[in-house]
């Protein structure tokens, strides 16, 4: 005990930058002092731990042994100053790095034999998830391992998990509801009790700062640049109080493989000619997927989710109800992964919106929003679908597609492009001329939407020849209409001139007028007329080559012209045919025809300068020459670099700046297929381009080359 006292007088005295080497000597007895059976030297090697965590400069060597050692032996300690400086230990090691680890180890101590070390490993866990808060530690994994307190028999175990569960909801909110469902009727009953007392209380800030957090407060240039350092501390706690708002259940949530919790005869059911049948094993689905919060998704659930969507168009009313809304639920529970089945299912909701029962409109309304948000809110992805229902011969499934659109325009997190603005306000103005009502309503409000979404100067030129009573409803729906997709951020401004400068006028290096040369000096060079700055170009070929952009400006055209011949379409919205690319011999020719009359130009501020001679013009289209003429065509700017010739990475970035529909398409076996996603992925292409984030070229080339012809 003496000796432990002794060495935690030292190590708060020793240099952590100069005296590493008795750190490390000291951290490998660590363990064996907070083991100690004695309990006063239990009590003074915990200390010692104290003094080595504060002052060493990596304390993580050991940190899953000394865990562990506390939680057995420390924190359930007769000693009380024991326990304390036990929790204190934890909350030091937390700090030095992350409380995730910490957290996962004293998670060991749920499965202790004797109830008071469990109640004191479940007390621990609660006053570091209060310290730091539920950002720097795994959610599920605490979730998960509040069900062994809550199933204790001992009432002090699950009074104790109560309280941690109460603090988790200060954190998380009602996202912690849905992990608690498997408790018993009676926990679950007091749990939602105490839930409600503290519903209205504000969200709790972290009070302990990691290492970290500590270093970037107390940062002189922080508190420059954004306030006090204080405050830099509170920005952060803000943010571990945000997850209040921000956490999702389906996050901390385990999946569920509901394959397994279905009767052996499911789809003999659900196939069966008796509607009654069918409605009772596709009921029994529908109360399973409402308690699930997360699903897992394998080939046995798309099986599933094939079967259930040929059954939309069920001859049953209630039976085609209940499908639905069970669509839907998974939709939501499977997130992303649902996408591929979104594609295959929503063709039979479209259909199905031409029922008259409300009840039916509704689930497919709820259904088809969920669609959307598994598809990540991508506008392609349902596009093709919108116009299938907007040009349907059945009223009701053309107003249903428009909201549909009019909702998917709300939530969308990005602008569409040009090509997209243009593609929808043609078929809404076609809504807007439509027969029924409904559908010219729904056109106005879904055309009111897209204007708040993209903005009135984006609109406003597709849109003329609408006459001035609906632009007046269109204009009126734009105001009240909501979106999430956010403008994009404005161009930094070019840095202005500096101030001398400025106030010359003139360029830098330029001799001022009336100068007398230097004896000796070279003559002054002739004023040379400013550079014809060619248009830079924009789209698929904005960062090739210019000899292989006019090939493929070339071949686009020619694309697209033999497309209008089969549509039937005048060949006068094509683009111009491009200029052919110069030879060397007449791009040289023409730059020095054009420095010519520069040369003759004699400066009016210094007469007596005699003029230089003319350099030779066949020195200059001389194929060997260290400087190639301007504009032509085996210049150095025209070398053909590989960007992403060696990338390991580069399926991940085709993925991502190609749409997978059409990626998709393209290794189909069906030629129609085919031709429509190089259609898809033209449009995408063009949109980009009209959006000024053109898709780098090379991405595309190598995606074709992959799979040639």
């Amino acid at each position: 005990m003496g000796a432990y006292s002794s060495l935690t007088s030292e190590l708060k005295t020793l240099d952590p930058d100069q005296d590493g080497a008795r750190f490390n000597m000291v951290e490998q007895y660590l363990t064996k002092m907070i083991l100690d059976t004695n309990m006063a030297a239990q009590e003074a090697g915990v200390a010692t731990a104290i003094a080595f965590v504060e002052n060493a400069p990596n304390p993580l060597r050991y940190r899953s042994e000394i865990v562990a050692g506390v939680v057995s032996k420390c924190i359930a300690s007769t000693k009380a100053n024991t326990r304390t400086q036990s929790v204190e230990l934890l909350m030091l090691l937390s700090e030095a790095d992350t409380p995730g680890p910490v957290v996962e180890g004293v998670l060991e101590g749920f499965d202790a034999k004797m109830p008071k070390a469990v109640v004191a490993a479940v007390s621990a866990v609660r006053e570091l998830v209060g310290a730091f808060g539920v950002k720097f530690i795994n959610l599920k994994s605490v979730v998960k391992a509040l069900s062994k307190p809550f199933g204790h028999r001992d009432n002090s175990v699950r009074s104790e998990a109560q309280a941690l569960a109460v603090e988790l909801y200060r954190w998380i909110g009602k996202a912690l509801v849905p992990s608690l469902q498997d408790l018993q009727p009676v926990l679950l009953k007091e749990l939602e009790a105490q839930f409600e007392k503290i519903a209205g209380e504000p969200k709790p800030k972290q009070t302990r700062l990691l290492r970290s957090q500590q270093e970037v407060e107390e940062s002189p240039h922080e508190e420059s640049a954004g306030g006090a350092g204080a405050e830099e501390g509170g920005d952060n706690d803000g943010e571990v109080g945000d997850v209040d708002g921000e956490m999702d259940a389906w996050e901390i949530a385990d999946p569920v493989d509901i394959t397994k919790k279905l009767p052996d005869d499911f789809h003999a059911m659900v196939a069966s000619k008796k509607w009654k049948e069918r409605k009772e094993v596709i009921e029994a689905l529908h109360a399973t997927l409402e308690k699930s919060v997360r699903l897992q998704p394998n080939s046995a659930t798309g099986d599933l989710i094939q079967d259930l969507g040929k059954k939309i168009t069920d001859t049953n009313i209630v039976v085609a109800t209940i499908v639905i809304q069970c669509l839907g639920q998974f939709a939501a529970t499977m997130r992303t992964a649902f996408a591929p089945y979104a594609q295959s299912t929503l063709p039979g909701l479209v259909e199905k919106s031409k029922e008259r029962k409300q009840t039916v409109i509704d689930a497919i309304r709820v259904t088809m929003d969920n669609y959307f948000l598994a598809v990540n809110r991508d506008l392609t992805a349902i596009g093709d679908h919108y116009f299938t229902g907007a040009a349907h011969k059945n009223p009701q499934v053309r107003a249903e597609a428009t909201h549909f659109l009019r909702r998917c325009f709300s939530e969308v997190s990005t602008r569409p492009g040009k090509a997209d603005v243009k593609r929808y306000s043609e078929q809404l103005k076609t809504g807007l001329d439509d027969g029924d009502a409904n559908v010219r309503e729904a056109a106005a409000e879904c055309m009111g939407t897209l204007g708040k979404l993209v903005t009135t100067k984006v609109l406003e030129p597709f849109i003329e020849g609408i006459d001035k009573i609906k632009m007046e409803k269109v204009t009126d729906y734009m105001g009240k209409a909501t979106v999430k997709a956010k403008a994009p951020k404005p161009a930094a401004k070019p840095p202005p001139p500096s101030s001398a400068a400025a106030r010359s006028g003139a360029r830098p290096g330029a001799p001022r007028p009336g100068a007398r040369a230097a004896p000796g000096a070279r003559p002054a060079s002739i004023a040379k007329p400013a550079p014809v700055e060619e248009e830079k170009p924009v789209g698929l070929g904005a960062n090739m080559p210019p000899h292989l952009r006019k090939k493929l400006e070339a071949s686009a055209r020619a694309a697209a012209i033999k497309k209008a011949q089969r549509e039937g379409r005048p060949l006068d919205d094509l683009p111009p045919e491009p200029a052919p690319a110069p030879t060397p011999k007449a791009a040289a020719a023409a730059a020095a025809a054009a420095a010519a009359p520069a040369r003759a130009v004699r400066p009016a501020a210094a007469p007596a300068v005699k003029r230089p001679l003319n350099p030779r013009p066949a020195a200059a289209a001389k194929p060997g020459a260290s400087a190639a003429p301007a504009g032509s065509s085996k210049g150095a700017d025209e070398t053909v670099r590989m960007r992403f010739a060696n990338d390991d990475s580069l399926d991940d970035k085709i993925a991502d700046a190609l749409p997978t529909e059409a990626l998709t398409g393209l290794e189909s076996a069906k030629w129609k297929e085919r031709v429509e996603a190089m259609d898809a992925l033209k449009q995408h292409l063009e949109g980009q381009a009209a959006a000024d984030s053109p898709v780098h070229p090379e991405l595309v080339i190598r995606q074709f080359s992959k799979k040639p012809g």
